[in-house]
């Protein structure tokens, strides 16, 4: 079956990519930013950073697992598993395996370096990294999205059909009430018992936030099931813009004041684990299906600046962390006020991210195969 491009998701990519890349920057100019965090720059932390950060954390991953369902189960299905994998095997555990092996250790370093720490880099690889401070940086998305590609092949292979295209149907309501419901009984739960920002790591293989795991899984699901049932496509469904845009915004402000503020009021822990996970559901919903809407809504169409974007988006996203926080901890040493030092290296970084995956990444060099869309 032939596949019409779906431009609103191809830029969707991109911004939630470029919208990462000024997340990390924000974080290291927030209050408050966590105690691993690699660049913390505490001369002058930005409320306005903070408020970014908390409000982008929520809907950032989301929306990169759902499109990843939805164009990983139309891949399965163009292709075959044996071309499929043989594709993601270029493209996401090749690069996963390099970025957590040889490039995470250098930007967990950072973490150290920056804080005028005496050790080395080779002591801390052969020592620390692999103890208390062992991580895979941003490459822990490849890996869960491995782990997801493997589960959603083997429910292929079980029961083929589900790797055809349906007819096209409007999806019940109950889909995102489920969702919501689902989110906020797995992040309420898990949050009573381990605090919502925990980081795990299963035997060097996955690194996961296990508050979200559900959430992910779930919106991964509902990206391929929305290939499946021909989402965006004329005679599909696709979220309206206008109700769906409003309850992004109610939500997210709700949300945004409870992160911030409700413990000002509430000293009750069993509450605020539980106020917290209504938000953080009732936000994370609205926000993929809005997001889903005003772009296929304003932004499904393709032009010369954005298939450049959308072909750059996976390089831009696998360089920005080891190019990013050695811009941050440069800057820390310039005396410049904090909102003009987090515009600077939000600007540099994306453009030299921008750059080197354009011209070094997809050109013509070994490289292009794993990293070309």
């Amino acid at each position: 079956m032939n596949e019409s491009r779906i431009h609103s998701l191809d830029n969707l990519k991109w911004a939630i990519v470029w919208l990462m890349v000024v997340f990390h920057a924000a974080m290291c100019y927030m209050a408050y930013a966590p105690e691993w965090w690699y660049v913390v720059d505490d001369s002058q932390p930005l409320f306005s950073a903070t408020a970014f950060v908390c409000w982008t954390d929520i809907f950032i991953m989301p929306m990169m697992f759902f499109v990843s369902g939805y164009f990983g189960l139309m891949s399965f299905s163009k292709h075959g598993c044996r071309n499929f994998w043989k594709s993601k095997l270029r493209r996401i555990v090749l690069p996963w395996l390099f970025g957590a092996m040889v490039i995470a250790p250098f930007i967990a370093y950072i973490m150290l370096a920056s804080r005028q720490s005496p050790i080395g880099f080779c002591e801390f690889y052969t020592s620390l990294f692999w103890g208390p401070y062992y991580q895979q940086a941003h490459y822990w998305y490849l890996g869960s999205l491995s782990a997801l590609y493997l589960l959603l092949s083997a429910i292929c292979l079980l029961c083929p059909s589900l790797a055809e295209r349906a007819t096209p149907a409007r999806p019940p309501r109950i889909i995102p009430i489920s969702l919501f419901l689902l989110a906020f009984l797995s992040i309420g739960i898990i949050s009573s018992f381990l605090h919502p920002d925990t980081w795990t790591f299963y035997g060097y293989v996955l690194v996961l936030q296990p508050v979200r795991v559900p959430t992910y899984i779930a919106v991964f699901f509902l990206g391929a099931w929305a290939w499946k049932t021909g989402w965006f496509s004329p005679v599909g469904y696709t979220p309206s813009c206008m109700p769906w845009s409003a309850a992004f915004l109610v939500s997210g402000s709700i949300y945004l004041w409870q992160k911030l503020f409700l413990a000002q009021y509430v000293s009750t822990q069993v509450l605020l684990v539980w106020a917290n996970a209504l938000c953080q559901s009732a936000f994370t919903v609205s926000a993929l299906f809005a997001l889903l809407a005003v772009f296929h809504r304003f932004l499904n169409r393709s032009s010369r600046l954005s298939s450049a974007l959308s072909a750059t988006s996976y390089g831009v996203y696998y360089l920005h962390q080891p190019i990013l926080f050695p811009l941050a901890w440069l800057f820390t040493t310039i005396p410049l006020p904090s909102p003009l030092k987090l515009l600077t290296v939000s600007i540099l970084a994306l453009f030299l991210c921008f750059v080197m995956s354009r011209f070094v990444l997809n050109s013509r060099t070994p490289l292009r195969r794993c990293f070309q869309t």
